[in-house]
């Protein structure tokens, strides 16, 4: 009896399976499903791919870059404070004569970026 079953079952999923044209391919996209295809379909995925990346990149810079606005505030706080302390011992040294004018103008320009 379930062998019956059984071969009822496989012989109609064949024939079902016959009857039906199953795509090969993903219709709609710019490349297929699987690794197989030309190097125009690889390179559309992998653009595909960097490019959503990118937009996941994009957005959490906007919610945590500087001025995100889920950005611990307290960060912002201790850089500007280390910022000062290095301009104040850069200051220093340049008018104690360790520091020339040029290293003292490009570590400056540093300092302010």
């Amino acid at each position: 009896m379930l062998q019956t079953l059984h071969s009822d079952l496989a012989f109609s999923w064949s024939t079902l399976s016959a009857q039906i044209d199953l795509p090969s391919k993903w219709n709609g996209w710019p490349f297929n499903s699987g690794y197989g295809g030309d190097w125009q379909t690889s390179l559309a995925t992998f653009a595909f791919s960097a490019l959503i990346l990118g937009g996941i990149c994009l957005f959490l810079r906007l919610l945590y870059g500087p001025h995100g606005i889920w950005r611990d505030h307290e960060m912002d706080r201790e850089a500007e404070e280390t910022r000062r302390r290095e301009r104040a011992e850069l200051d220093a040294a340049y008018r104690a004569g360790r520091v020339s004018d040029a290293q003292y103008a490009r570590k400056k320009r540093e300092l302010e970026q």
